[in-house]
């Protein structure tokens, strides 16, 4: 073997190695956002549930998560439902975060 041949496997090795790890970090990713989004939707079923009413700083955190994995589908993916819906979820995301600010104001001020 050759100098350019080890040094083309190595190549290849890397590649596969840069490979693995990002899909090993997507799916991680992928997983947290779920993990993520199940404890935000106990919280607030929780809060319904014994008289606490709605948690908008919960839904702003839910629906940021859950729209932010919309718009990146939609960037790798490039179909036009995902985006639509990034741009909803994102918008009451970002709704819900400015009640949830007007109310501290309220309470605090």
């Amino acid at each position: 073997m050759n100098k350019e041949e080890i040094l083309e496997m190595n190549r290849k090795e890397n590649r596969n190695h840069d490979e693995m790890e990002q899909n090993t970090f997507a799916k991680a990713g992928l997983m947290a956002s779920v993990a993520g989004g199940l404890v935000c939707m106990v919280i607030i079923l929780l809060e319904a549930i014994f008289g606490k009413g709605v948690s908008f700083s919960t839904w702003a955190v839910y629906l940021t998560m859950s729209g932010t994995i919309l718009l990146m589908k939609y960037r790798g993916l490039g179909k036009k439902h995902e985006l639509f819906f990034a741009i909803a979820q994102l918008a009451l995301a970002a709704l819900f975060l400015i009640l949830f600010i007007i109310g501290l104001v309220k309470t605090n001020g």
